[in-house]
């Protein structure tokens, strides 16, 4: 009998295959996971704690130094030069425009408020995103992210330094506050261009501090993060408009700003020009950005600063380089120059030219031109690099040395064929007039009569004269010294005349006025800097007296302004390789040189021609301008008239066949009647102070013949003189004629 099943039993077919293998599957996995879990967490922990063992300390932030920009600055406070390793100025969040802190939120890190260093939503998104790309994109980062990597790591895009990333983050985080990681962010990013951070991104791109920023401005500037080095505006002017108005609308999307807002932001944008060359001037943007407007002035200071400063504290110290340029009298200068190599050079064989404009009472140099054309290439600045022939402009220095050993004005001199050890000077007009007044061998440039006032007051009293009054070249010491057979830069001219102009009292030509480090401490200060009185002021009154003559009657006549006071002296060395014309009016001493590199002749270059036209030009729009003296004030005497002969230089008398008016501002008057043309009664004479008599016509005894006087050496040169701060001239007690 068959057997029945039980009442109940389940019945039912087998499980599939399918089924089985799934089931199988899932307790592998669970028990997979019971054990694998804990290991991966495990084995991740260990990875984390491997990798980031090492960080830095977050709060390098609060102590870090980042190279701080330096910037110089011209006498009304224009930013004319940075100097910096990266372009980089701090400022505090609450120093810069509300709208771009908003705008940098707006479109790199909307949550920003929200996450605490990470945002997790984010970086699922691109960690999925990366899966499918196949790469580590950084899309992901937070600003706090992105401030951790670009202070504390390298830009290395790997997992391992993306883990090291977020963990700093973290950190940053739970120690500084929202306010202060973007402050600190906005000082560290990177805008383009080579600046570093915010203050150097507006005062690059729009001239301004951050503080000024507009809505449209503030949104350009948040806009270059991305990608700086292309989106910068000097570089692609359009890309960064594009992005501009990118974040522009996410400013609106987030409420920022409202559709008037962002029309009008647009519209501003739209209108941005952006150029090297804003705020007049010629610019260069050196290989790393640094800003040089002016460059012959500018690249002078930065030479000046490094004999003072060293490099590391120049470029990275931040400091604030207040100068003595003025920006309109650089820009007259430069125009005269231009106009005068370009329109009248090509003509004459003059291809290059240099010129120093100093304040007499300050020695501030005020403008220079160091050539026709400043570029990286050429950076050669005349106007203090190139030592030339000063020709007959260093003749003063002679005469000064003269007066000094007791000459006047008017003291009679002997212009006569001489010759000195085989070297015989001529005149320019190949021509000699005998005896006439010192003044009047000046106003004509008399070569004879210079040769023969050397030999008299010997070439080392001139050295010591010319060093005194602001020559810093070496100078040799030799007889050829009286028609300027040394070399001397235009800078080392100025600087020596203008002692002349200012009554005797050298000033140090001064380009910087201050300097202060970033925290406002004052490093050098030469404001007020006081001068030192190096020549009496009865001499110098005569010197400028004689040198106005150069101007007014002289070979000087091109650079006569009509209203003020002018003095000055003419140079030609031969074949007019150099032409030189320097002079002053009260308040200002310009030196200008005319030639070529090459040293090859121009065609009939005079510094009565070329040099004294440029001179009129820039120094009569200076005049224009304004000044507050035309006229010299000379010390310790009034004006007084007096009748002299003219071939005796004494007091005239009734017999006198050739006589004339003489104007005598400062120094000794003639009383003593003339010798040549005695009569009874002599002219009268005015009250004067007793000055000593006259000596003979003759050189002093001292002085040997002319054929004991050999020329010495070219090679010879004279110990270096003292600065002039450490010496003073006094004149010598026994007078001469």
């Amino acid at each position: 009998m068959a057997t029945k099943k039980a009442k109940g039993a389940r019945q039912g077919k087998p499980p599939s295959r399918g089924k089985r293998w799934f089931l199988t599957f899932v307790k592998v996995v669970v028990a997979s996971s019971l054990v694998l879990v804990p290991l991966g967490l495990g084995a991740s922990y260990a990875v984390v704690t491997q990798l980031t063992k090492d960080l830095p300390d977050v709060e390098g932030l609060a102590s870090y130094e980042a190279p701080q920009t330096t910037r110089i600055f011209s006498k009304d406070g224009q930013v004319v030069a940075t100097l910096f390793v990266e372009n980089r100025t701090t400022v505090p969040l609450d120093r810069m425009s509300p709208y771009l802190p908003k705008a940098l939120l707006a479109v790199e890190d909307s949550r920003f408020m929200q996450h605490r260093g990470v945002d997790w939503v984010g970086v699922g998104r691109a960690a999925v995103a990366n899966v499918f790309f196949r790469g580590i994109d950084q899309g992901a980062s937070t600003l706090t992210m992105q401030l951790a990597r670009n202070r504390f790591l390298t830009q290395d895009q790997t997992i391992a330094r993306k883990i090291r990333e977020i963990v700093l983050a973290q950190r940053i985080e739970k120690r500084f506050s929202k306010e202060k990681i973007l402050e600190y962010y906005l000082n560290n990013v990177y805008f383009g261009s080579g600046a570093y951070g915010v203050a150097a991104a507006s005062s690059l791109y729009f001239g301004k501090p951050a503080q000024q920023l507009s809505i449209a401005q503030s949104a350009l500037i948040a806009g270059l993060v991305q990608a700086p080095s292309s989106l910068s505006p000097l570089v692609d002017a359009k890309a960064s408009l594009k992005r501009m108005k990118i974040v522009l609308s996410r400013m609106k999307q987030t409420g920022i700003i409202d559709q008037k807002q962002y029309d009008q932001a647009v519209r501003e944008g739209e209108g941005f020009k952006f150029s090297t060359s804003s705020g007049g001037g010629p610019v260069v943007q050196s290989g790393s950005d640094q800003l040089l407007k002016y460059p012959y002035f500018t690249t002078y200071v930065i030479a000046e600063m490094s004999d003072r400063y060293p490099e590391d504290m120049l470029y990275r110290a931040g400091l604030q380089v207040r100068t003595t340029l003025d920006i309109e009298l650089q820009r007259m200068a430069e125009e005269e120059l231009a106009y005068a190599l370009e329109e009248l050079g090509p003509n004459l064989n003059a291809g290059n030219a240099a010129l120093v404009l100093i304040e007499n009472s300050t020695g501030y140099v005020r403008a220079m031109v160091g050539g026709k054309r400043w570029s990286q290439e050429n950076q050669f600045n005349r106007a203090w690099q190139a030592v030339r022939q000063p020709g007959s402009s260093f003749k003063p220095f002679v005469y000064t040395a003269a007066l000094l050993q007791g000459m006047t004005p008017e003291s009679i001199v002997e212009d006569n064929p001489v010759s000195y050890g085989g070297w015989s000077p001529k005149n320019s007009d190949g021509k000699f007039k005998g005896r006439i007044p010192l003044r009047q061998a000046l106003q004509e440039s008399r070569n004879a009569v210079a040769a023969w006032l050397i030999n008299m007051v010997g070439s080392d009293r001139v050295v010591e004269v010319a060093r005194s009054l602001g020559i810093r070249e070496q100078l040799t010491s030799n007889l050829t010294l009286a028609l300027g057979s040394c070399e001397v830069t235009p800078m080392s001219m100025a600087s020596a005349y203008s002692t002349l102009a200012g009554g005797g009292v050298y000033h140090p030509p001064l380009s910087v006025t201050q300097v202060v480090d970033h925290s406002g401490e004052i490093l050098t200060d030469n404001r007020n800097h006081p001068g030192k009185r190096m020549l009496p002021a009865d001499i110098a009154s005569q010197m400028i007296e004689m040198m106005m003559g150069v101007v007014l009657y002289g070979t000087g006549t091109a650079a006569y302004i009509d209203g003020v006071d002018v003095a000055g002296k003419t140079g030609t060395t031969d074949d007019s390789r150099d032409a030189w014309f320097v002079g002053f009016t009260p308040e200002y001493t310009l030196a200008v040189w005319v030639g070529n590199d090459d040293h090859s002749a121009m065609y009939d270059v005079f510094g009565g021609g070329l040099p004294a036209t440029i001179w009129r030009r820039l120094m009569g729009r200076v005049v224009a301008r304004g000044i507050a003296q035309p006229r010299f004030a000379f010390e310790g005497s009034q004006a007084q008239r007096v009748k002299i002969c003219r071939e005796s230089g004494f007091l005239a008398t009734a017999n006198c066949p050739k006589t004339r008016e003489l104007q005598v501002f400062s120094g000794p008057v003639p009383k003593d009647p003339c010798p040549l043309h005695a009569a009874p009664t002599p002219t009268a004479t005015p009250e004067v102070e007793e000055t000593p008599a006259e000596g003979p016509l003759t050189p002093p005894s001292e002085t040997p013949p002319p054929e004991e006087a050999p020329l010495p050496s070219e090679g010879e040169e004279t110990p270096s003189p003292a600065s002039p701060e450490d010496q003073v001239l006094e004149p010598v007690v026994t007078p001469v004629p």
